[in-house]
C-alpha cells in the first residue's frame, strides 16, 4: 500500500488528501476489500470529512474523471480498467469501509464482544453526565453509612489537617473512572531513588547556606530561613509533623537583593519546588485513603456497570482489555483487517496507541505487553503532526508518539510543502518555529505559493494587563473594519484565535461596537448571551413565580421594558411577584398583562410536558422576534433554538429541566453558540485555537500573546504511560511518584504552549496580525520576539517600524492606551435589486435540472449502471401473510429489539403505543391510506449528484 509507516504531515501540506489517497491506493491498486480496511481519526469532523471524501473521489474516478486533488485519475493506480472494475466493487459496498474515530471502533469492539469486555450488550456511551449524577447520589450515602463506624470517622478526622472534605470527595470520582488503579504501584527501587534526590537536594541548599552565611539583609535573610528548613526536611526524606507546621518558610520569594548569582536564584527556586512537594508526600498516608475508600469505588462501578454504561475513557481502557487478554479475540480482529490507517495521531493518548499495536501486531505473535509487539509490515500506516500536538488536557502524550512511530517497520515521509500559506508567512513560520520549538525538533516548511503575505505586530507599552487586553481589543476592531472598508478582505474571511475565551467579551464588545458581525464557537458566551439569559430569567419566573430576582430580570428585559424607577414603584407597592398582579399601579398596565401570562403559564407548568411548554412560551412571548431585532439577528435566535432543545431533553418538568440544565452549564468548561452556517455568514469568526487547528482562514488575528502560561491546574490523578508510574493527590498529601510526574508534566506543558503558538500561526492563508503588551516576559509574545532578535531583528523604539528577516517582513506598530470608539450609524437598507433575467435563467436551470435527475434510475448497483431497463420506482411488497403467526412473531420481534426491557415503564409504553394505534386505525385518514393504491415510504439511500455522494432517507 505505502512504503510508510508514518507519515509526518506539517501544517497545510495536505495531509487530508494524502490520506484519502492512501485508502484509494490500498483499496483501487492492491485490492484491499472494503470491510478489511480500517480508517480511525481523533474527532467525528474528521471521519466525516474523510468518508464524504472518499466517496466522492472515489465515484468520480469511476466515472472517468480527473481528481485536481490528486493530479489524476484511475491511472494513478495501476490499469485504468481494473481500477475501475474495483472501484464499481468499493462503491457498492463502500458503507463497509469502517471508518471513524478511535472512540466509536472501541465501542464496536465491545458491542461484538460484550462478554469479553464486561459489558450489557446493550450499552449506552457516557459523556460523563450519568456518572455525575450516579456519583452524586451515592457519595454521601455511602460516606454517611461509613461515618457510622466510629474507626472510620477518626480516620477521616486525621485527614482534615491535609484536605478538605471537598477535596476528598473530587479524588474519589477520579477514582472511580475505568481504569484507575486503587492501590499505590510497586517500588521499582524509585523510593532509593527519591531518597538519593532529596540528599542531593540537602547538600545543594547546605552549599547555598555556606555561600551567603554572613547575610544581614532581610529579603536575604528570610530566603536562608526557608533554605535552613528545606535543608532539614530534605534530610528527613518526609515532613514530620514538626516540619509540616513550619511549612510556611516556603512562602520566601527569591532574595531580590545583590550578591546572589542567577544560578544561585534558579537553584533556590528549584530547591523551593522541591520542598514544595516533598513537604506534603506521604505513601503510607496515601495508601491508606486509597485503601479507605476502595469499596466506595468497587460499589460505584459496579451499579455503574449494571446500569448499563460505559464512559469514553472506559470504551478504551476495555477494548484494550478485550484485545491484550482474550488471544482469540485478537487473532479475528488481526485476520479481519489488512490495512489500518490512523489519521491525527499526535492526538491520540497512549491507551489507544496500545490498542493499535495490538490490532497490527504479527499474525504469528500474541504478546500481552505492548513493549514486546512487533508489528506487521504494511500493515498500520499513521498520520500526524507531532508540532500539533495539543491536547495533552486529553492524554496525548507525544513520548508515546515517538515511541509507537519507533516501533513501525518501513520508512518515515515527511510532507513540507505548504499549499495554504503565501510564502513570507511560510517563512516567518519557519524562523519563529525553528527558535521555539524543541520537542519535537522543528521540520521547516516550504511554501507552494507565491508571494503577496502580509505580517503585522501590534504592540502595546506601559499598561497594566486589563489595560493592555482593552486597548487591544479596540486596535482588532478598528484595523479589522479599516480592512473591510478598504476592500483588503471582508469579515468572514477573518479569525480571532484565542488561547481561552474566557474573556472574548472584550472583543466581541469592541466589534458590536463598530457593527462588525461575528461568530463564537466553543465558548461560556453562550450562557451570557443576553438573548439566553432572558429566557432563563422568564421561565425561572414561569416555574416560581416568588423568585424576585427572576422576576426583576423579566421586566429589566426587552419583554418588560420597565424603567428604575418603575422598578422602585413596583417595590414600594410590593408588587413584584406575579402572584400580586393586583397590586401593580395603575400606570403600569403592561406589567399586569405580562403577570398574568407568567402565572398562567406557571399553572400548567406542572401538567404538560416541558417540550410543549416551550413551545406555549414561544408562542405567547415574542422572544424570537426581538432576539432577530438584535445586533446579533440570527445568531440570538440559534441561540434560543439551542436553548430550548436543550431544556427539553433535561427534564419531565420546567423546575427539573431548569435545574438539571444549571448543573450541566456550572460544570461544562466550554459551550459554543448554536450552529449555524458559519461559512456562509459574512462574520468574524471567534474560536480558540484548539477549534481552530484543521482549519484555515485568509486573515487570522491572533491577541492576547502577553499573557503568561496557565495554570492548568493538573487532577487527582497523573499516570505515566511509558514507566507505568502513578502519581495521587489529595489536598495536601501525595505519594512520592507524584512528584516526578508534576515535574514532567509541567515540563511537557511548556512545550506545548510552542506547539499551541505554531498551530495558531500556520491558520493564516494571505494575512497574519499578532498582538500582545511590549514588556511582557516568559510568554508567547517574549518567544516571538526572541526568534526575531536571533534573525537579526530587534524591535526598538520608534512608533512604527518594518523588520526584514529571509523572505519575510513584520510591520511594527506601537500603540499607547486606547478608548472605546463607536462605529457610524447602520444604513437604512436599500431595497435590494431584482435582476429578472438572472432568477428566470435560474429557475430554467432548476427545472432542466429536475428532469435530468427524474430521467435517471431510482435504483442502480454500480454492476447495472449501463442497464437501461433498471425500474425508475423502489416497490416494497410483502409476499408473506400478515397474521400469517411467523410474520406476527416478526413485528413483536422488531418491537422487542427496539425496547429496553430493563426500565419499568417499557410496558407502559407498549400500552400506550397499543391505544394510540387502535385509535388511529378507526379513523378516516387510515381507511383513506388503506384505500391507496400506493403508499410511499422512506427508504435509506445513497446517490451521486454532481459529483458528490448524498446519503439520507
Amino acid at each position: 500500500m505505502s512504503a510508510a509507516s508514518s507519515i509526518e504531515a506539517g501544517a497545510g501540506t495536505g495531509k487530508t488528501t494524502r490520506v484519502v489517497r492512501l485508502l484509494l491506493q490500498s483499496l483501487l491498486a492492491a485490492g484491499t476489500e472494503p470491510s478489511r480496511l480500517l480508517a480511525l481519526t481523533f474527532t467525528v469532523r474528521a471521519a466525516n470529512e474523510m468518508r464524504d471524501r472518499l466517496g466522492t473521489w472515489l465515484a468520480r474516478l469511476v466515472a472517468g474523471e480527473r481528481v485536481e486533488e490528486l493530479e489524476g485519475g484511475l491511472e494513478l493506480f495501476g490499469d485504468p480498467t481494473a481500477a475501475r472494475g474495483r472501484g464499481l466493487h468499493v462503491l457498492s459496498e463502500l458503507d463497509r469501509i469502517e471508518i471513524g474515530t478511535i472512540h466509536s471502533f472501541a465501542a464496536h469492539v465491545l458491542r461484538q464482544y460484550p462478554l469479553e469486555g464486561g459489558v450489557s450488550p446493550a450499552f449506552e456511551e457516557d459523556d460523563g453526565t450519568r456518572a455525575a449524577v450516579l456519583f452524586r447520589d451515592l457519595w454521601p450515602r455511602w460516606l454517611n453509612a461509613r461515618l457510622a463506624d466510629a474507626a472510620a470517622l477518626e480516620f477521616l478526622r486525621s485527614l482534615f489537617g491535609r484536605m478538605e472534605l471537598s477535596q476528598l470527595r473530587r479524588f474519589a470520582e477520579a477514582l472511580c473512572e475505568d481504569g484507575m488503579p486503587l492501590e499505590l504501584r510497586e517500588d521499582g527501587g524509585r523510593a532509593d531513588a527519591w531518597r538519593r534526590r532529596l540528599a542531593d537536594a540537602a547538600a545543594r541548599a547546605d552549599a547555598l547556606l555556606g555561600a551567603h552565611a554572613g547575610e544581614t539583609r532581610v529579603t536575604a535573610l528570610r530566603a536562608m530561613r526557608a533554605l535552613d528548613y528545606m535543608r532539614r526536611l530534605f534530610a528527613v526524606a518526609e515532613a514530620t509533623s514538626d516540619l509540616a507546621r513550619q511549612a510556611s518558610f516556603l512562602t520566601a520569594p527569591p532574595p531580590a537583593v545583590a550578591g546572589w548569582t542567577a544560578a544561585e536564584l534558579e537553584t533556590y527556586r528549584e530547591l523551593r519546588e522541591l520542598a514544595r512537594a516533598a513537604v506534603d508526600v506521604d505513601d503510607r498516608q496515601t495508601a491508606a485513603v486509597l485503601a479507605w475508600l476502595r469499596p466506595f469505588v468497587e460499589e460505584f462501578r459496579r451499579q455503574y456497570a449494571r446500569a448499563g454504561y460505559v464512559s469514553f475513557a472506559g470504551l478504551l481502557v476495555r477494548a484494550r482489555g478485550v484485545l491484550r487478554d482474550h488471544p482469540d479475540v485478537r487473532d479475528r480482529l488481526k485476520r479481519r483487517f489488512r490495512v489500518i490507517v490512523v489519521d491525527e495521531f499526535q492526538d491520540t493518548d497512549p491507551l489507544q496507541g496500545e490498542i493499535l499495536l495490538y490490532l497490527a501486531e504479527r499474525s504469528d505473535a500474541c504478546e500481552t505487553d505492548w513493549r514486546r509487539i512487533e508489528v506487521e509490515p504494511e500493515k498500520l500506516v499513521i498520520v500526524g503532526d507531532p508540532k500539533q500536538s495539543i491536547y495533552l488536557f486529553r492524554g496525548a502524550d507525544l513520548e508515546a508518539y515517538g515511541e509507537i512511530v519507533r516501533r513501525l517497520p518501513g520508512e518515515k515521509e515527511h510532507l513540507t510543502v505548504n499549499y495554504r500559506a503565501r510564502r513570507e508567512l511560510v517563512a516567518f513560520v519557519n524562523a519563529v518555529g525553528r527558535r521555539t520549538m524543541e520537542q519535537p525538533p522543528y521540520v521547516p516548511l516550504e511554501a507552494a505559493r507565491g508571494d503577496g503575505g502580509s505580517i503585522e505586530l501590534l504592540l502595546f507599552s506601559d499598561l497594566g494587563a486589563g489595560e493592555a487586553r482593552e486597548s487591544e481589543a479596540e486596535a482588532i476592531a478598528e484595523w479589522v473594519a479599516a480592512g473591510i472598508a478598504a476592500g483588503r478582505f471582508a469579515a468572514g474571511d477573518v479569525a480571532l484565535l484565542l488561547r481561552a475565551l474566557g474573556e472574548a467579551h472584550y472583543y466581541t464588545d469592541a466589534f458590536r461596537r463598530r457593527r462588525i458581525d461575528f461568530a463564537i464557537e466553543g465558548e461560556k458566551h453562550f450562557y451570557v448571551a443576553q438573548e439566553v439569559l432572558d429566557l432563563l430569567n422568564l421561565l425561572a419566573a414561569i416555574a416560581d413565580p416568588t423568585n424576585e430576582l427572576a422576576v426583576v430580570g423579566v421586566l429589566r428585559s426587552p419583554l418588560g421594558a420597565v424603567r428604575d424607577r418603575d422598578l422602585l414603584h413596583l417595590r414600594d407597592a410590593d408588587a413584584l411577584c406575579p402572584f400580586d398582579a393586583e397590586r401593580v399601579p395603575a400606570g403600569l398596565p403592561d406589567v399586569r398583562r405580562l403577570y398574568e401570562a407568567i402565572v398562567r403559564l406557571h399553572e400548567r407548568a406542572w401538567r404538560v410536558p416541558v417540550g410543549e411548554l416551550l413551545r406555549e412560551v414561544l408562542e405567547r412571548f415574542p422572544l424570537a422576534e426581538i432576539a432577530h431585532a438584535t445586533f446579533r439577528g440570527e445568531q440570538a435566535v440559534a441561540n434560543l433554538d439551542k436553548l430550548v432543545e436543550a431544556l427539553a431533553a433535561h427534564g419531565t418538568t420546567l423546575a427539573a429541566a431548569l435545574a438539571e440544565y444549571r448543573r450541566r452549564s456550572g460544570e461544562r468548561e466550554e459551550e459554543g453558540e448554536a450552529p449555524l452556517a458559519d461559512e456562509r455568514l459574512d462574520a468574524v469568526r471567534i474560536l480558540s485555537i484548539h477549534k481552530a487547528k484543521g482549519l484555515e482562514f485568509p486573515v487570522v488575528v491572533v491577541p492576547d500573546l502577553h499573557r503568561g502560561p496557565r495554570d492548568a491546574g493538573e487532577g487527582p490523578i497523573l499516570r505515566e504511560w511509558l514507566t507505568d508510574v502513578v502519581g495521587f493527590r489529595c489536598g495536601r498529601l501525595r505519594n512520592r511518584d507524584r512528584v516526578a510526574a508534576e515535574e514532567r508534566f509541567r515540563r511537557i506543558r511548556k512545550e506545548e504552549l510552542r506547539r499551541l503558538l505554531y498551530v495558531a500561526l500556520t491558520r493564516a492563508k494571505d494575512r497574519l496580525l499578532l498582538t500582545g503588551g511590549k514588556s511582557a516576559t516568559d510568554t508567547l509574545l517574549a518567544m516571538i520576539l526572541a526568534a526575531l532578535r536571533d534573525e537579526g531583528l530587534a524591535v526598538g523604539d520608534d512608533r512604527e517600524q518594518t523588520l526584514r528577516g529571509d523572505g519575510f517582513e513584520v510591520s511594527v506598530r506601537v500603540c499607547d492606551r486606547l478608548e472605546p470608539a463607536w462605529g457610524p450609524p447602520p444604513a437604512a437598507p436599500a431595497e435590494p435589486a431584482v435582476d429578472y433575467v438572472a432568477a428566470r435563467a435560474a429557475w430554467v436551470e432548476r427545472e432542466a435540472a429536475a428532469r435530468r435527475l427524474q430521467a435517471t434510475p431510482l435504483l442502480r448497483h454500480p454492476s447495472s449502471a449501463a442497464d437501461p431497463d433498471v425500474e425508475r420506482t423502489i416497490r416494497l411488497e410483502r409476499e408473506e401473510d400478515e397474521t400469517d403467526p411467523l410474520s406476527v412473531g416478526s413485528r413483536c420481534h422488531d418491537v422487542l429489539a427496539e425496547m429496553d426491557l430493563s426500565r419499568p415503564e417499557a410496558l407502559t409504553v407498549v400500552d400506550e403505543a397499543g391505544r394510540i394505534l387502535r385509535a388511529f386505525f378507526a379513523t378516516e385518514a387510515f381507511r383513506e391510506i388503506q384505500s391507496a393504491d400506493e403508499v410511499h415510504r422512506e427508504v435509506p439511500f445513497v446517490a451521486t449528484l454532481d459529483g458528490e455522494v448524498w446519503s439520507g432517507q
